[in-house]
């Protein structure tokens, strides 16, 4: 990081370095004292679709660099790691094996966690853990579980992270935006804006409009005001989410509603009718040609890319919140997913698999400092991204993707004109709402 990107963010944050040397204490959450807790010399399995890099914080990140080891020796148990892009499959073999004993499950709301809770696969901890545990965790944290609650339940204890970023939310989506291109146009910068409260669908509209560019005159677009712009997240910079739940207490389809819908006919109009958007569905295109300078606003980038753009965007960019749609008075943050970590229902103590996942992974680890030089490169991007943290409530814009099969194409003949966006919410209605009721049995 340059001398210039150091100095910003000092002036964001105070410099605090402060690792943690005394024992953590366990029983701030409810539980018992670490050394209460044996497993007689078992190997407690640790699984995850991700879990081939979770070993890599573990060794390379210096206040959690004996944590493997000192877990080991606390809890009497040898830790082991098994990574697979089976889940929920693997999960649900090894339960029936019996052979989740002293597994620890790493899930996420599209990757197995909805077909484990609502297949009673998963130990019902909150009434374990009660509210004293869930107190101590992190706010984001909270909001993820409050998001995942299933039969008015907390299932899940806390996530895994295998960068330094645990209490926060690594997963929160932004607009980036070349603050080089910006200033070669005359374009208003987007940050500004924001604070104005004058960043809306309008306006990104009005900026793509005179950002987008053929150079030299051949016919194809060299220069895109906006890549990779999706409506669900839009819909959610709307006030509007695909599902929500009704008077009853039942979880409905709702993308088919007018703040919904006023996200797909906004996508319709930049990709087809005003042809701003970059009309590819490739990331890696849609990728390059925001960190090559040919797009104006990147319209998907989540905290987790934010270390990899800082070193790979040539131009100096930017990050601010979706612009606010036109059914809602101000900004919606949303997620690309809400990770967590579930225990088998079989577990043989379900308790010190829980205190050993809250010893591996504490809040005190990561100093602001840790987050703010790994995750931005000025002060503007450090204010808007703990701005995000503040102010997320746990929505995420496909909180049921594994049930929505077939909306995603739906929304590519929205946005190519092929259909209205009433009559795509209208057709995949039925099917969404029946994969629900047969999730929660309703």
């Amino acid at each position: 990081m340059s001398k210039k990107h150091m100095l910003l963010l000092a002036a964001a944050v105070v410099l605090v370095i402060c690792w943690p040397v005394s024992a953590f204490d366990l029983t701030e959450f409810g539980l018992q004292p670490a050394e209460n807790y044996d497993f007689g010399g078992a190997t407690v399995t640790i699984i995850s679709w991700t879990s081939d890099r979770i070993p890599g914080y573990f060794e390379n990140y210096l206040p959690v660099v004996d944590r493997i080891a000192e877990a080991e020796a606390a809890f009497n148990c040898k830790i082991d790691f098994l990574y697979t892009r089976e889940i929920p499959e693997m999960n649900f073999a090894r339960l029936l094996a019996g052979e989740s004993v002293n597994d620890l499950w790493h899930v996420q709301n599209k990757i197995g966690y909805w077909e484990l809770v609502s297949g009673g696969a998963v130990y019902d901890v909150y009434e374990l853990l009660g509210e004293e545990y869930y107190a101590m965790l992190p706010p984001s944290f909270i909001a993820t579980e409050e998001a995942l609650k299933y039969e008015g339940k907390y299932w899940g204890i806390g996530t895994m992270e295998w960068r330094p970023t645990y209490g926060y939310q690594n997963d929160i989506m932004f607009v980036a935006y070349n603050k080089d291109l910006f200033e070669r146009e005359g374009l208003p910068d987007l940050y500004e804006l924001y604070l104005d409260g004058e960043w809306t669908w309008d306006m990104a509209t009005e900026i793509a409009v005179k950002a987008t560019q053929d150079i030299d005159g051949d016919g194809v677009v060299d220069i895109w005001g906006i890549v990779d712009a999706r409506p669900w997240d839009l819909a959610v910079a709307n006030g509007a989410t695909m599902t929500k739940v009704d008077e009853t207490g039942r979880i409905v389809f709702a993308a088919d509603e007018p703040a919904y819908l006023e996200a797909l006919e906004q996508c319709y109009q930049w990709w087809t009718e005003l042809g701003v958007q970059m009309p590819s569905y490739g990331s890696g295109d849609l990728r390059t040609a925001f960190t090559s300078g040919r797009a104006a606003m990147y319209f998907s980038v989540s905290a987790y890319n934010l270390p990899d753009r800082i070193n790979d965007v040539v131009d100096d960019w930017g990050i601010v919140p979706f612009p606010k749609g036109p059914s809602t008075d101000r900004h919606h943050w949303t997620v690309q997913a809400l990770n967590t970590t579930v225990i088998p229902v079989n577990a043989e103590n379900p308790e010190a698999l829980a205190a050993l996942r809250c010893f591996l992974w504490r809040e005190e680890d990561v100093e602001l400092n840790d987050f703010l030089a790994t995750h931005a490169h000025s002060q503007q991007a450090a204010e808007v991204l703990l701005t995000a943290n503040r102010e997320w409530d746990g929505t995420a814009s496909s909180l049921f993707q594994p049930f929505s099969d077939g909306y995603g194409q739906l929304t590519r003949d929205v946005q190519s004109g092929s259909k209205s966006a009433a009559a795509a919410m209208a057709e995949i209605k039925p099917v969404i709402q029946g994969r629900l009721d047969d999730l929660f049995g309703q």
